[in-house]
């Protein structure tokens, strides 16, 4: 899966601010940018004055620049209607084709000799411009999909909606991507966040980046500008295949549980996510080795981090997380809880899955 931040010229940032996030997004381990060529509010003689510069710098780090179009776009570039030749030569790699074009048009385009990779809007797709766009034999190996991402609240798609129209594509071998939105630096002019998917407006990041992840995404975007260097550094410390949830309580007793692989049980339990790795800790590791003394045996609430006392006899030292609403049970401690949105990645524990607490 490949990594992506956005950049808006002609906007809120400066093409210092700009190029300084860039770099910052590569050294991270990002290796994308989406940028847009027709939003209204853009000046677009800034624009124009930056473009160049900022593609430039982004492949001297061989960072890939997707840029998106409508028909108006040519205008704004002051170059032909479909000059393909001329928008590689400024120096993007892709085109992502947000309205306005026929599917014989498109097809004509992924059959494009000068290596431009051509992105449909996923999320706009249907079935039937779908079908018209393939008998038109489209280059496939040419071919990917952007999902759009929506500035105004309530406007976003549905997460099933998404998963629909990523079957849609994958059924063609065609990768698919997707924007995360952020808290903070929203894109003028409405600063309400640029998600695809509604349910994710006001997560955070950590955890729409692993929702998406997990609905079969292929690319990833930040949707929003200038995200910190240390949002850049957790997301790119995500592991395949490994579910990160965060805490906003966590007991510092119980501190060698954190930032660690866990795996839960291959006859993962309905009520709890159980920790094979979290007796084996207090066993083998000389440094942790001691009884888990009763204390906190409170109800346990959905997200809860638990740790089983030693009134469980062989079971101390367990660590639990709970899927559900359970009773105080007083062979159970009550260490930590996870924050509201990491609760939403609950399900996705499944049989031998792996996951890592990190305390926020």
């Amino acid at each position: 899966m490949a990594s992506g931040i956005s950049v808006y010229l002609g906007l809120d940032y400066s093409l210092e601010a700009n190029l300084e996030y860039i770099k910052v997004a590569k050294d991270a381990g990002f290796s994308r940018i989406f940028t847009s060529l027709h939003i209204p509010e853009t000046n677009h003689q800034q624009l124009l004055a930056e473009f160049k510069t900022m593609i430039t710098y982004a492949n001297s780090l061989n960072m890939m620049v997707i840029a998106d179009i409508s028909p108006d776009g040519y205008h704004y570039l002051g170059i032909q209607n479909g000059d393909l030749t001329k928008l590689k030569q400024f120096g993007i790699a892709g085109l992502r084709l947000d309205y306005g074009f026929h599917p014989k048009l498109i097809a004509e385009y992924t059959r494009n000799d000068c290596g431009l990779l051509i992105e449909l809007n996923a999320s706009t797709m249907t079935e039937k411009f779908m079908a018209e766009i393939i008998s038109c034999q489209p280059k496939l190996t040419n071919l990917s999909a952007c999902h759009n991402y929506y500035p105004r609240k309530n406007t976003g798609i549905s997460l099933s909606s998404l998963m629909r129209k990523n079957k849609l594509f994958h059924d063609y071998g065609i990768p698919v991507s997707a924007f995360v939105g952020l808290p903070t630096n929203r894109r003028a002019p409405l600063y309400e966040g640029l998600p695809t998917v509604e349910s994710t407006r006001e997560l955070h990041p950590l955890i729409t980046w692993q929702i998406l992840s997990q609905t079969g995404i292929d690319h990833i975007f930040i949707g929003d500008s200038l995200a910190n260097s240390s949002l850049l550094e957790q997301i790119s410390h995500l592991k395949t295949g490994e579910v990160l949830l965060l805490c906003d309580e966590f007991d510092s007793k119980y501190a060698y549980l954190l930032d660690i692989t866990h795996t839960n049980r291959p006859d993962s339990a309905a009520d709890v996510v159980r920790s094979q790795e979290s007796r084996l800790c207090l066993l083998e590791n000389i440094n942790l080795r001691h009884q888990v003394i009763p204390e906190n045996c409170c109800e346990r609430k959905i997200g809860s981090v638990t740790v089983d006392n030693i009134n469980y006899l062989r079971y101390s030292g367990e660590m639990q997380i709970c899927r559900c609403d359970l009773e105080s049970d007083e062979r159970v401690n009550v260490i930590g809880k996870l924050t509201m949105d990491s609760r939403l990645l609950l399900p996705y524990i499944d049989d031998d899955c792996k996951f890592r607490l990190m305390k926020i």
